[in-house]
This record gives C-alpha cells, sequence and structure tokens, in this order.
C-alpha cells in the first residue's frame, strides 16, 4: 500500500503545481492582452508624432529609419521579457516536493520491478523448456513412425 500512498502523493504535488503554473499563465496571457492593446494605440500616436518631430530636421527616409529602430530595439526588449521563466518561492517547493514523491514512487516500485523481471525471466525459461518438450516429442514420434513397417 505505501507505493499507492505514494502514487496518490506525487499525483497530489503534481496537479498542484500544474494548477500553479496554469494560474500564472493565465494571469501573464490577460496582462499580456491588455498591455499589446494599450501598447498598439499609443504605439501609433506616438510614432506618427516622432516622425513628425523628426522628418524636419532629418527629411522622410531618415526619420523612417530612426521609427524602425526604435521599434526594433523595443521588439527585442519585449521578446527578452516573453521568454524569461517565471521564478517564485512556491513553485520551487513544489518542484522540490514533486522530485521527492517521484522518488519516493521509482524506491518503492524498485522491488515490484524486480518481481516482474524475475517472473519473466521464469517464463521465458518455462517457454524454452516447452519448446524443447515438443521438439524432443515430434523427434520420437517421427522415430516410431519410421520403425513401423
Amino acid at each position: 500500500m505505501p507505493t499507492l500512498n505514494s502514487t496518490k502523493l506525487y499525483g497530489r504535488v503534481a496537479l498542484l503545481r500544474r494548477q500553479v503554473l496554469l494560474r500564472q499563465l493565465i494571469r501573464r496571457a490577460i496582462a499580456g492582452a491588455l498591455a499589446v492593446a494599450a501598447f498598439t494605440v499609443t504605439a501609433g500616436l506616438a510614432t506618427y508624432a516622432l516622425f513628425l518631430a523628426l522628418r524636419a530636421p532629418f527629411g522622410d527616409l531618415n526619420a523612417a529609419l530612426a521609427v524602425a529602430a526604435l521599434y526594433l530595439a523595443m521588439a527585442f526588449v519585449l521578446l527578452a521579457y516573453t521568454l524569461r521563466e517565471p521564478h517564485s518561492p512556491e513553485l520551487e517547493a513544489l518542484a522540490e516536493m514533486e522530485a521527492a514523491a517521484l522518488e519516493t514512487i521509482t524506491a518503492e516500485t524498485q522491488g515490484v520491478v524486480q518481481l516482474v523481471n524475475t517472473a519473466g525471466h521464469r517464463f521465458e525459461n518455462l517457454g524454452g523448456s516447452l519448446t524443447l518438450g515438443v521438439s524432443i516429442l515430434g523427434a520420437l514420434r517421427r522415430l516410431l513412425a519410421a520403425r513401423k513397417p
């Protein structure tokens, strides 16, 4: 029964960890969607204003290139933020608990695995013996059939 209890514990801990990760993902997705909407409106107005400000001293082409370079830099910063892994003490504790529960299950099921391996070897030996017995019986039958006139 300890294996069943360990399995239940591992399942609970893994489920709790996945729930925390899902909650964080949902929060980040909602915040990201709102940020994208606000950023889109702001970026449109700011782009137009910046282009008008740069147009007089630099000309149309250079003003457009300057605005594009600014957007490229912002894109790299936002991409780096998006790809960053979330860290929290709660997630770290749950990850450690999950690893400990999995280790316990592995240790408890080691005996079962050895028992199954032993049974498999016995069945293999039994199968080899049966094959040998059938072969011997077939050979004896052919010998007896050959002796009959």
